[in-house]
């Protein structure tokens, strides 16, 4: 119902502006305390990577890229909210416009290109939150930061994230970034997931506690691909994979 009655409007308007507007206007209603009123997601609990969610119904990264809005999604009801993709660097994304709507398929095509105020900026939203639920923090890389030195800005922004995450997401499946994918290939992923792993043990025994990693894949892998990954996710004990982007 309230859908059917604000689409008109937000149709009317360029998809980021609607956004941006639609996020907005949860904060406010938020701060009005009119969010009660809409319906919740609801479901049984589900314990997954030593998790427990209070039901299985998520927000998948790329609604709330900076970690802006939580506290108006937390109300909605979600098991879990998962933020970002955020990069070490702020960073513009890609041209506008970049996102597109399909309203027959409803759907839409994003080619929004790791758009983010940085990390830095990420982690004092979730600060300022006080957000206490199941949050997952997704990280990638910055556009012109060369796949050699990839890992470094996947270490930089897992460093900052730890201590705020109840898991943590590497992002290596957005069509969006040139040449990101190509992290999924053997040699590449190996090196990349060693050194996750290893810094994930370090932070563990830095911190007090174990955050899990996930790692996002492409959906348009072959199933030689699909089990190539799958065999270094297990040589490496990678916590879980969200498949797909």
């Amino acid at each position: 119902m309230l859908y059917s009655l604000l689409r008109p409007a937000l149709f009317s308007l360029d998809p980021e502006d609607a956004h941006r507007l639609t996020l907005a206007s949860l904060d406010v209603a938020r701060s009005l305390g009119l969010l009660k009123w809409l319906p919740r997601a609801t479901g049984k609990p589900v314990r997954v990577m030593g998790i427990d969610f209070p039901n299985a119904v998520g927000l998948a990264a790329g609604l709330d890229k900076d970690g802006a809005h939580i506290n108006a999604l937390a109300d909605l009801g979600f098991g879990f909210i998962e933020i970002g993709t955020v990069t070490p660097r702020p960073q513009p994304g890609n041209p506008t416009p970049r996102l597109f709507r399909l309203p027959a398929a409803e759907a839409i095509i994003n080619r929004m290109g790791f758009n983010n105020l940085g990390v830095d900026n990420l982690v004092k939203n979730v600060q300022a939150s006080g957000y206490t639920g199941v949050l997952g923090i997704n990280i990638g890389k910055n556009k012109d930061t060369p796949n050699e030195q990839a890992v470094d800005d996947y270490l930089a922004c897992l460093d900052k994230v730890y201590p705020h995450a109840r898991y943590v997401t590497v992002n290596i499946s957005s069509p969006n970034t040139q040449n990101l994918r190509e992290l999924q290939k053997d040699e590449a992923l190996d090196a990349l997931l060693s050194a996750i792993k290893l810094r994930q043990s370090e932070l563990a025994q830095q911190h007090g506690k174990y955050v899990p990693i996930a790692l996002k894949i492409a959906p348009d892998l072959d199933e030689a691909q699909i089990a190539a990954i799958a065999a270094l996710l297990m040589m490496h004990r990678i916590d879980a994979v969200i498949a797909t982007n």
